[in-house]
């Protein structure tokens, strides 16, 4: 009796390598559209590890650190003291308004002087605050516009 492989000849063991040649690159392909998600746990578990740095922070890390504790204390306040200048401006108390608007500009002062804002800002920034505790003041004349200058 024959065997199978002798009956086919030369060209059926050429298409059964074809076959399995296509076969191969077939599951190759199909194996590169596969969505991470269906990877295996231990090779997604290998990539989320991640190594812990022990280094510790250099010295102007850590005065910045220190530094900006120190800056959000007085940044804090000032930040409070300009809200309670506008809640008196919208109160409508004059005096009341006026002395929330003396504190604030000290301490707007003190945080130039401790270089937290630059002083361009602080000018700014007072100027809007008594414009606005100045609006207040009883009698006052609300500042001339241009047109207005133009049509007297």
């Amino acid at each position: 009796p024959r065997s199978l492989e002798d009956s086919r000849g030369s060209a059926g063991s050429t298409a059964d390598m074809l076959r399995t040649l296509l076969l191969c690159a077939m599951l190759a392909l199909s194996a590169a559209f596969v969505p991470p998600s269906a990877l295996p746990v231990q090779r997604a578990q290998a990539s989320q590890q991640h190594t812990v740095s022990m280094i510790a922070l250099t010295k102007p890390q850590r005065t910045n650190q220190r530094r900006r504790e120190y800056n959000k204390m007085y940044k804090s306040e000032m930040k409070t003291a300009i809200k309670r200048v506008i809640e008196a401006v919208a109160e409508g108390e004059y005096t009341y308004a006026s002395m929330r608007l003396n504190k604030a500009q000290s301490i707007i002062d003190k945080n130039v002087k401790r270089n937290i804002m630059h002083k361009n800002t602080a000018a700014r920034r007072k100027s809007l605050l008594t414009m606005k505790v100045k609006a207040l003041e009883t009698g006052a004349v609300p500042a001339a516009t241009p047109a207005a200058a133009l049509a007297a």
